[in-house]
């Protein structure tokens, strides 16, 4: 069995790693940050911004509002420093979810990007 190397996927992920530690990611979560409840150790507890609860830092995600690759286009549609702008946006165009939240959102971006496949076949 082969395995196929997607250097474009590699180059993604490489991407998405380091926009994690990226200093408006770090500004989303402090816009997130509940200003009173606190965790027992006395950490920071985030607002998800789509069901309000409160969550520990383990139990969020920092997500684009908007996706990094639109779900009526194809990786291969955009160039890679579109690709790199859409990563690293502003902390505006980000938001806190909990994972749950953060879970159905991606479902339904796959969904929506599945249907568009099909529909342009």
């Amino acid at each position: 069995m082969t395995i196929k190397y997607n250097q474009q996927t590699r180059i993604k992920g490489a991407l998405r790693q380091v926009a994690k530690y990226s200093p408006e990611v770090k500004q989303a979560l402090k816009l997130a940050t509940h200003p009173t409840i606190k965790g027992p150790k006395g950490g920071a507890r985030f607002i998800c911004a789509k069901c309000g609860e409160v969550f520990e830092k383990k139990d969020v995600q920092v997500d684009h509002i908007n996706p990094i690759i639109p779900v009526n286009k194809r990786t291969s549609d955009l160039d890679w420093n579109t690709i790199i702008a859409r990563m690293f946006c502003s902390a505006e165009k980000l938001q806190v979810l909990c994972k749950p939240c953060h879970l159905i959102k991606s479902n339904e971006e796959r969904k929506e990007r599945k249907k568009y496949r099909e529909d342009i076949k």
